[in-house]
Protein backbone atom coordinates (compact mmCIF):
# COMPACT_ATOMS: atom_id res chain seq x y z
CA UNK A 1 0.00 0.00 0.00
CA UNK A 2 2.93 2.47 0.84
CA UNK A 3 5.00 1.40 -1.74
CA UNK A 4 2.31 2.10 -4.40
CA UNK A 5 1.75 5.58 -3.10
CA UNK A 6 5.19 6.17 -3.33
CA UNK A 7 5.41 4.96 -6.96
CA UNK A 8 2.38 7.02 -6.93
CA UNK A 9 3.78 10.30 -6.06
CA UNK A 10 7.06 9.37 -7.81
CA UNK A 11 4.92 9.10 -10.99
CA UNK A 12 2.96 11.89 -10.48
CA UNK A 13 5.55 14.63 -9.61
CA UNK A 14 7.69 13.08 -12.93
CA UNK A 15 5.03 13.86 -15.11
CA UNK A 16 4.42 17.23 -13.47
CA UNK A 17 8.32 18.02 -14.20
CA UNK A 18 8.08 16.55 -17.57
CA UNK A 19 4.64 18.41 -18.70
CA UNK A 20 5.90 21.60 -17.23
CA UNK A 21 9.20 21.64 -18.81
CA UNK A 22 8.12 20.54 -22.19
CA UNK A 23 5.09 23.36 -22.12
CA UNK A 24 7.60 25.71 -20.90
CA UNK A 25 10.12 24.47 -23.10
CA UNK A 26 8.05 24.73 -25.89
CA UNK A 27 6.72 28.46 -25.39
CA UNK A 28 10.75 29.47 -24.85
CA UNK A 29 11.41 27.42 -28.17
CA UNK A 30 10.52 30.34 -30.27
CA UNK A 31 12.47 32.71 -28.42
CA UNK A 32 15.81 30.90 -28.42
CA UNK A 33 15.28 29.47 -31.97
CA UNK A 34 14.29 32.89 -32.97
CA UNK A 35 17.67 34.14 -31.04
CA UNK A 36 19.56 31.43 -32.78
CA UNK A 37 18.40 32.32 -36.00
CA UNK A 38 19.58 35.97 -35.83
CA UNK A 39 22.94 35.04 -34.06
CA UNK A 40 23.35 32.35 -37.22
CA UNK A 41 22.11 35.25 -39.77
CA UNK A 42 24.74 37.97 -38.32
CA UNK A 43 27.43 35.30 -38.40
CA UNK A 44 26.42 34.78 -41.86
CA UNK A 45 26.39 38.42 -42.78
CA UNK A 46 29.99 38.52 -41.21
CA UNK A 47 31.22 35.77 -43.03
CA UNK A 48 29.75 37.29 -46.46
CA UNK A 49 31.96 40.55 -45.67
CA UNK A 50 34.69 38.44 -45.05
CA UNK A 51 34.21 36.78 -48.25
CA UNK A 52 33.82 40.07 -49.76
CA UNK A 53 37.13 41.35 -48.16
CA UNK A 54 38.63 38.39 -49.44
CA UNK A 55 37.39 38.76 -53.06
CA UNK A 56 38.93 41.96 -52.91
CA UNK A 57 42.34 41.21 -51.18
CA UNK A 58 42.90 38.56 -53.78
CA UNK A 59 41.83 41.02 -56.97
CA UNK A 60 44.39 43.41 -55.70
CA UNK A 61 46.77 40.47 -54.49
CA UNK A 62 46.33 39.36 -58.64
CA UNK A 63 46.81 42.60 -60.04
CA UNK A 64 49.92 43.68 -58.10
CA UNK A 65 51.58 39.77 -58.84
CA UNK A 66 50.72 40.55 -62.86
CA UNK A 67 52.49 44.07 -62.03
CA UNK A 68 55.61 42.74 -60.56
CA UNK A 69 55.18 40.00 -63.67
CA UNK A 70 55.48 42.17 -66.50
CA UNK A 71 58.48 44.05 -64.36
CA UNK A 72 60.23 40.95 -64.17
CA UNK A 73 59.72 40.74 -67.68
CA UNK A 74 61.12 44.34 -68.70
CA UNK A 75 63.86 43.39 -65.88
CA UNK A 76 64.88 40.36 -67.26
CA UNK A 77 65.00 41.77 -70.86
CA UNK A 78 66.92 44.56 -69.60
CA UNK A 79 69.73 42.48 -67.34
CA UNK A 80 69.86 40.15 -70.67
CA UNK A 81 70.83 42.89 -72.97
CA UNK A 82 73.01 44.65 -71.02
CA UNK A 83 75.10 41.71 -69.69
CA UNK A 84 74.89 40.97 -73.81
CA UNK A 85 76.28 44.99 -74.50
CA UNK A 86 79.15 44.55 -70.93
CA UNK A 87 80.62 41.38 -72.46
CA UNK A 88 80.15 43.08 -76.31
CA UNK A 89 82.41 46.18 -75.17
CA UNK A 90 85.02 44.07 -73.49
CA UNK A 91 86.94 43.99 -77.04
CA UNK A 92 86.75 47.39 -77.21
CA UNK A 93 88.35 48.23 -73.95
CA UNK A 94 91.03 45.64 -75.00
CA UNK A 95 91.79 48.12 -78.47
CA UNK A 96 91.39 51.14 -75.96
CA UNK A 97 94.10 49.62 -73.83
CA UNK A 98 96.24 48.66 -76.89
CA UNK A 99 96.00 52.22 -78.50
CA UNK A 100 96.83 53.53 -74.78
CA UNK A 101 99.17 52.47 -73.20
CA UNK A 102 101.33 51.07 -76.82
CA UNK A 103 100.72 52.96 -79.56
CA UNK A 104 99.64 56.44 -77.95
CA UNK A 105 103.28 56.51 -76.01
CA UNK A 106 105.40 55.23 -78.52
CA UNK A 107 103.60 57.95 -80.84
CA UNK A 108 104.25 61.11 -78.56
CA UNK A 109 107.53 59.40 -77.62
CA UNK A 110 108.53 59.85 -81.75
CA UNK A 111 107.09 63.23 -81.42
CA UNK A 112 108.99 64.37 -78.21
CA UNK A 113 111.98 63.31 -80.08
CA UNK A 114 111.63 65.02 -83.30
CA UNK A 115 110.67 68.48 -81.13
CA UNK A 116 114.47 69.68 -80.95
CA UNK A 117 114.64 69.71 -84.25
CA UNK A 118 111.56 70.76 -84.91
CA UNK A 119 112.09 73.35 -82.34
CA UNK A 120 115.97 74.53 -84.66
CA UNK A 121 114.05 74.92 -87.48
CA UNK A 122 111.24 77.07 -85.74
CA UNK A 123 113.24 79.03 -84.72
CA UNK A 124 115.38 79.74 -88.37
CA UNK A 125 111.46 79.99 -89.58
CA UNK A 126 110.97 82.43 -87.20
CA UNK A 127 113.66 84.33 -87.67
CA UNK A 128 113.68 84.45 -92.04
CA UNK A 129 110.04 85.40 -91.15
CA UNK A 130 110.97 88.50 -88.97
CA UNK A 131 113.44 89.40 -91.51
CA UNK A 132 111.21 88.97 -94.42
CA UNK A 133 108.74 91.21 -92.41
CA UNK A 134 111.21 93.79 -92.25
CA UNK A 135 111.92 94.39 -96.30
CA UNK A 136 109.99 97.19 -97.63
CA UNK A 137 110.26 100.80 -99.07
CA UNK A 138 107.79 103.50 -97.50
CA UNK A 139 109.49 107.17 -98.87
CA UNK A 140 108.56 109.83 -100.63
CA UNK A 141 110.92 110.76 -103.56
CA UNK A 142 110.94 114.52 -104.47
CA UNK A 143 110.97 115.95 -108.03
CA UNK A 144 113.08 118.72 -109.70
CA UNK A 145 110.65 120.38 -110.36
CA UNK A 146 108.57 120.45 -106.71
CA UNK A 147 106.25 117.96 -105.85
CA UNK A 148 106.88 114.38 -104.85
CA UNK A 149 106.53 110.50 -105.69
CA UNK A 150 105.44 108.50 -102.80
CA UNK A 151 107.52 105.11 -103.16
CA UNK A 152 105.63 102.20 -100.91
CA UNK A 153 107.12 98.67 -101.24
CA UNK A 154 107.04 95.23 -99.14
CA UNK A 155 106.91 91.97 -99.43
CA UNK A 156 103.22 91.55 -97.81
CA UNK A 157 104.83 89.46 -95.07
CA UNK A 158 103.47 90.81 -91.66
CA UNK A 159 105.18 88.70 -89.12
CA UNK A 160 105.24 89.69 -85.34
CA UNK A 161 103.82 86.89 -83.24
CA UNK A 162 103.61 87.66 -79.33
CA UNK A 163 105.37 84.31 -79.10
CA UNK A 164 107.37 83.15 -81.15
CA UNK A 165 107.13 79.76 -82.85
CA UNK A 166 110.18 77.95 -81.40
CA UNK A 167 108.93 79.11 -77.99
CA UNK A 168 105.44 77.34 -78.79
CA UNK A 169 107.33 74.29 -79.80
CA UNK A 170 109.50 74.48 -76.55
CA UNK A 171 106.03 74.94 -74.58
CA UNK A 172 104.26 71.91 -76.75
CA UNK A 173 107.38 70.04 -75.62
CA UNK A 174 107.23 70.17 -71.97
CA UNK A 175 103.63 69.32 -71.63
CA UNK A 176 104.32 65.83 -73.41
CA UNK A 177 107.01 65.47 -70.49
CA UNK A 178 105.78 62.28 -68.65
CA UNK A 179 102.65 61.69 -70.85
CA UNK A 180 103.94 58.08 -72.63
CA UNK A 181 104.74 56.34 -69.33
CA UNK A 182 101.16 58.30 -67.36
CA UNK A 183 99.47 56.12 -70.59
CA UNK A 184 101.57 53.61 -70.01
CA UNK A 185 100.35 53.17 -66.20
CA UNK A 186 96.62 53.17 -67.43
CA UNK A 187 97.47 49.29 -68.85
CA UNK A 188 96.77 47.81 -65.17
CA UNK A 189 93.49 49.82 -64.85
CA UNK A 190 92.19 49.23 -68.35
CA UNK A 191 92.78 44.95 -67.95
CA UNK A 192 91.25 45.07 -64.17
CA UNK A 193 88.47 47.58 -66.01
CA UNK A 194 88.12 44.39 -68.20
CA UNK A 195 87.82 41.77 -65.77
CA UNK A 196 85.48 43.59 -63.86
CA UNK A 197 83.52 43.94 -67.01
CA UNK A 198 83.66 40.18 -67.50
CA UNK A 199 82.41 39.67 -63.80
CA UNK A 200 79.49 41.64 -64.50
CA UNK A 201 78.28 40.48 -67.59
CA UNK A 202 78.50 36.96 -65.80
CA UNK A 203 76.04 38.80 -62.91
CA UNK A 204 73.86 40.05 -64.76
CA UNK A 205 73.31 37.06 -67.10
CA UNK A 206 72.63 35.00 -63.62
CA UNK A 207 70.42 38.10 -62.37
CA UNK A 208 68.51 37.57 -65.79
CA UNK A 209 68.47 33.91 -65.35
CA UNK A 210 66.92 33.94 -61.86
CA UNK A 211 64.54 36.93 -62.52
CA UNK A 212 63.29 34.19 -65.57
CA UNK A 213 62.98 31.54 -63.27
CA UNK A 214 60.71 33.75 -60.67
CA UNK A 215 58.67 35.33 -63.13
CA UNK A 216 57.88 31.77 -64.33
CA UNK A 217 56.63 30.92 -60.54
CA UNK A 218 54.95 34.23 -60.58
CA UNK A 219 53.67 33.19 -63.86
CA UNK A 220 52.25 30.12 -62.25
CA UNK A 221 50.39 31.44 -59.12
CA UNK A 222 47.95 33.60 -61.11
CA UNK A 223 46.09 30.41 -62.28
CA UNK A 224 45.73 29.76 -58.57
CA UNK A 225 44.42 33.16 -57.60
CA UNK A 226 42.09 32.63 -60.20
CA UNK A 227 41.10 29.38 -58.34
CA UNK A 228 40.98 31.46 -55.23
CA UNK A 229 38.95 33.71 -56.26
CA UNK A 230 36.10 31.34 -58.22
CA UNK A 231 36.35 29.60 -54.97
CA UNK A 232 35.34 32.52 -53.10
CA UNK A 233 32.68 33.52 -55.40
CA UNK A 234 31.65 30.46 -55.04
CA UNK A 235 31.24 30.11 -51.27
CA UNK A 236 29.49 33.59 -51.15
CA UNK A 237 26.87 32.54 -53.42
CA UNK A 238 26.33 29.44 -51.18
CA UNK A 239 25.87 31.66 -47.81
CA UNK A 240 23.70 33.84 -49.68
CA UNK A 241 21.58 30.82 -50.65
CA UNK A 242 21.60 30.04 -47.20
CA UNK A 243 20.66 33.35 -45.63
CA UNK A 244 18.06 33.27 -48.14
CA UNK A 245 16.27 30.44 -46.90
CA UNK A 246 17.19 30.05 -43.47
CA UNK A 247 13.92 32.38 -42.10
CA UNK A 248 11.60 29.53 -43.70
CA UNK A 249 13.54 26.50 -42.44
CA UNK A 250 14.20 27.95 -38.41
CA UNK A 251 10.42 28.39 -38.84
CA UNK A 252 10.08 24.68 -39.71
CA UNK A 253 12.17 24.10 -37.06
CA UNK A 254 10.66 26.10 -34.39
CA UNK A 255 7.09 24.71 -35.23
CA UNK A 256 8.62 21.03 -35.22
CA UNK A 257 10.00 21.83 -31.33
CA UNK A 258 7.09 23.14 -30.61
CA UNK A 259 5.04 20.31 -31.21
CA UNK A 260 7.65 17.63 -30.40
CA UNK A 261 8.10 19.17 -27.03
CA UNK A 262 3.97 19.73 -26.73
CA UNK A 263 3.66 16.01 -27.53
CA UNK A 264 6.19 14.88 -25.13
CA UNK A 265 4.45 17.35 -22.45
CA UNK A 266 0.86 15.37 -23.49
CA UNK A 267 2.24 11.83 -22.96
CA UNK A 268 2.76 12.54 -19.72
CA UNK A 269 -1.05 13.13 -18.96
CA UNK A 270 -1.32 9.14 -18.51
CA UNK A 271 1.70 8.49 -16.10
CA UNK A 272 0.11 11.96 -13.91
CA UNK A 273 -3.55 10.00 -14.00
CA UNK A 274 -1.88 6.92 -12.91
CA UNK A 275 0.44 8.26 -10.48
CA UNK A 276 -2.52 10.24 -9.00
CA UNK A 277 -4.86 6.97 -8.48
CA UNK A 278 -1.86 4.80 -6.93
CA UNK A 279 -1.57 8.37 -4.44
CA UNK A 280 -5.08 8.44 -3.27
CA UNK A 281 -5.33 5.04 -3.25
CA UNK A 282 -8.19 4.53 -5.81
CA UNK A 283 -6.36 1.73 -7.09
CA UNK A 284 -6.17 -0.06 -3.92
CA UNK A 285 -10.01 -0.57 -3.67
CA UNK A 286 -10.71 -4.75 -4.56
CA UNK A 287 -14.20 -5.41 -5.24
CA UNK A 288 -15.59 -7.98 -2.73
CA UNK A 289 -18.73 -10.48 -2.92
CA UNK A 290 -20.89 -11.26 -0.16
CA UNK A 291 -20.98 -14.81 0.64
CA UNK A 292 -24.85 -17.10 0.28
CA UNK A 293 -26.43 -17.60 3.16
CA UNK A 294 -26.46 -21.05 4.67
CA UNK A 295 -29.34 -23.51 3.56
CA UNK A 296 -31.21 -25.35 6.02
CA UNK A 297 -31.27 -28.78 6.83
CA UNK A 298 -34.59 -30.48 4.85
CA UNK A 299 -33.84 -31.26 2.19
CA UNK A 300 -36.16 -29.50 0.30
CA UNK A 301 -34.99 -26.02 1.19
CA UNK A 302 -31.08 -26.53 0.52
CA UNK A 303 -32.06 -27.48 -2.91
CA UNK A 304 -34.64 -24.10 -3.30
CA UNK A 305 -31.76 -22.38 -1.39
CA UNK A 306 -29.09 -24.23 -3.99
CA UNK A 307 -31.26 -23.36 -7.06
CA UNK A 308 -31.68 -19.53 -5.93
CA UNK A 309 -28.06 -19.09 -4.93
CA UNK A 310 -26.69 -18.23 -8.35
CA UNK A 311 -29.59 -16.09 -9.05
CA UNK A 312 -28.60 -14.08 -5.68
CA UNK A 313 -24.57 -14.36 -6.58
CA UNK A 314 -25.61 -13.12 -10.13
CA UNK A 315 -27.41 -9.74 -8.20
CA UNK A 316 -24.54 -9.24 -5.93
CA UNK A 317 -22.40 -9.49 -9.13
CA UNK A 318 -24.59 -7.07 -11.05
CA UNK A 319 -24.63 -4.52 -7.76
CA UNK A 320 -20.81 -5.39 -7.22
CA UNK A 321 -20.23 -3.84 -10.77
CA UNK A 322 -22.85 -0.65 -10.98
CA UNK A 323 -21.24 0.65 -7.68
CA UNK A 324 -17.33 -0.45 -7.50
CA UNK A 325 -16.68 2.36 -4.69
CA UNK A 326 -18.39 0.71 -2.45
CA UNK A 327 -15.75 -0.77 0.19
CA UNK A 328 -15.18 -4.42 1.11
CA UNK A 329 -17.94 -5.20 3.96
CA UNK A 330 -19.97 -2.43 3.95
CA UNK A 331 -23.80 -2.91 3.87
CA UNK A 332 -26.31 -1.02 1.76
CA UNK A 333 -28.02 0.26 4.76
CA UNK A 334 -30.64 1.46 2.00
CA UNK A 335 -32.25 -1.50 1.09
CA UNK A 336 -32.42 -3.03 4.62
Amino acid sequence: MIIRKILGLIMLLTGLVILTSAFAGAYLAGDALAAVGDSITDSLALASQSLDSARATLGLARDSINDVYGGLDTAVGATASAAQTIDGSRPLIDNVATVTTQQVPEAVEGIQAALPNMIQVAAVIDNTLTTLSSVGIDRDIPLPFGGSIPLKFDLGIDYNPTTSFDDSLRVFEASLTGLPESLRGLEDDLQTTNSNLALLAADLQATSENLTTINTRIGESLPLLDQYTQLVDDLGATLTHIETNLGGRLDLIRTIVIALLIAIGLTQLAPIYLGWELLSGRRDREVYYPAASPAPVNHAPVIETSMQEPSNTAELQQEARSNPTQLPGDEDHGTS
